[in-house]
């Protein structure tokens, strides 16, 4: 049956500390997994190559022949290849949250923004943006985790164990600047997968909604798994 089949999730085997929330790590998601590794790490999509593509592919349609009725990806950047990644599968499949960015563009309405909260802004490059389908920069305030200390120290660096408070407070404090920026935020979308754990803060404290890769798996996988009104 449809609602049996896992969802797959593509990852990279050098990711660090996996957090409730981050779909590589099961139980984040209310459903069945298969996880698909790719060698490597998210520093393979700053600029991309032939070689990441092509691995990316490749994990995606072992994880359909497996069985995925549905694949996401676990790093945001992923959306570099998005096209490929898609075709490759041959069931619907959201490389990144990045993809949402159309669809909400048009929910929140042309005179609201839409913040983009990221790992590290120097490394979400306009490239990525019209991957996702954003035809331009207009109507997106963007901003980076680089300079919360805990976030740089943890997933950067890559040095100590994740602390849920002090990075809770890294990423509303990134948040808050986020707002502080001038322009009114319509809706709020998690690029980096280590910031989904703090999406039910993010929407209580700042009152808006928030958008990011478990929202794409349950919007496809929706599409999937229907109700019968059949009497």
């Amino acid at each position: 049956m449809v609602s049996e089949q896992p969802v797959g999730v593509l990852l990279f085997e050098q990711a660090g500390e996996r957090m409730r929330g981050d779909p590589g790590l099961p139980g984040s998601l209310p459903f069945p997994v298969r996880l698909g590794y790719v060698p490597g790490s998210y520093r393979e999509l700053i600029q991309g190559s032939p070689a990441i593509r092509d691995q990316l592919c490749q994990a995606a349609s072992r994880l359909a022949r497996e069985g995925a009725n549905v694949i996401v990806g676990d790093c945001g950047l992923m959306v570099l290849y998005q096209r490929e990644i898609a075709q490759a599968a041959g069931v619907p499949t959201a490389a990144s949250s990045l993809i949402l960015l159309p669809l909400l563009r048009q929910l929140i309405g042309q005179d609201r923004t839409i913040g983009i909260l990221t790992g590290h802004s120097q490394l979400l490059g306009y490239a990525h943006l019209i991957a996702a389908g954003a035809s331009s920069l207009d109507g997106l305030v963007i901003q980076g985790m680089e300079e919360e200390p805990h976030f740089r120290q943890v997933v950067i660096e890559g040095q100590g164990r994740h602390d849920y408070d002090l990075m809770r407070r890294d990423v509303l404090r990134a948040a808050e600047k986020l707002l502080d920026r001038g322009r009114p935020v319509g809706g709020l979308l998690l690029e980096c997968i280590n910031l989904c754990t703090y999406a039910w803060e993010l929407s209580q404290t700042l009152r808006l909604p928030v958008f990011d890769i478990g929202t794409a798996a349950q919007f496809l996988r929706l599409g999937l798994v229907k109700t019968c009104f059949r009497p």
